[in-house]
């Protein structure tokens, strides 16, 4: 049976005023082999299968530096949900992740260090921010744009892109 191969990324960070960031991601296969179809069938293989990905998602995380304003914070993966778009083909795999820091008035700063590496597959990352807060700046690999009152970062990662090794937001807190 042929494993099922990533076509799509999406993640979603919100953050709260207090410095609480709740963070979904999406990552959308092609499974032409049946894998996850299969699995659905078996509720323990299913389980143990979900957990094993949890698993796997908290190690990438743990080697991660995440900082906010020169603070290391720890994400944490709260729960993943298989489903499917459409068909048993179309299966997504959507990860639950918590991480927060302290905030100030002011400037502050978001920092993510991890293994560069070279994009498989496009993807799209989007920050909310608070109302009031303004994306100062960004070094982000992919075409980026601040949207809405300054509060909204988009970002697109185009296949092919070398991302990781060092990204940061520097953003105003009212």
């Amino acid at each position: 049976m042929s494993e099922p191969r990533p076509v799509f990324a999406e993640g979603v960070h919100v953050m709260s005023s207090d410095g609480s960031v709740w963070q979904t991601l999406v990552f959308e296969y092609v499974d032409d082999g049946g894998y996850y179809r299969e699995l659905v069938r078996d509720r323990n293989a299913l389980v143990n299968e979900l957990r094993d990905i949890m698993r796997n998602m908290q190690g990438f995380l743990d080697q991660e530096i995440i900082r906010i304003n020169g603070e290391r914070c720890q994400a944490r993966v709260i729960d993943v949900v298989l489903g499917f778009r459409g068909s048993w083909r179309r299966p997504y795999l959507e990860f639950y992740i918590r991480f927060g820091g302290r905030l100030r008035s002011g400037l502050n700063v978001y920092e993510d260090i991890y293994e560069e590496e070279v994009a498989e597959y496009d993807y799209e990352i989007l920050w909310l921010f608070p109302e009031g807060f303004r994306v100062v700046d960004y070094e982000i690999a992919g075409e980026g744009q601040v949207l809405g009152g300054g509060n909204i970062l988009r970002l697109l990662v185009r296949k092919g892109t070398r991302v990781g090794n060092y990204e940061s937001i520097r953003f105003l807190a009212p």
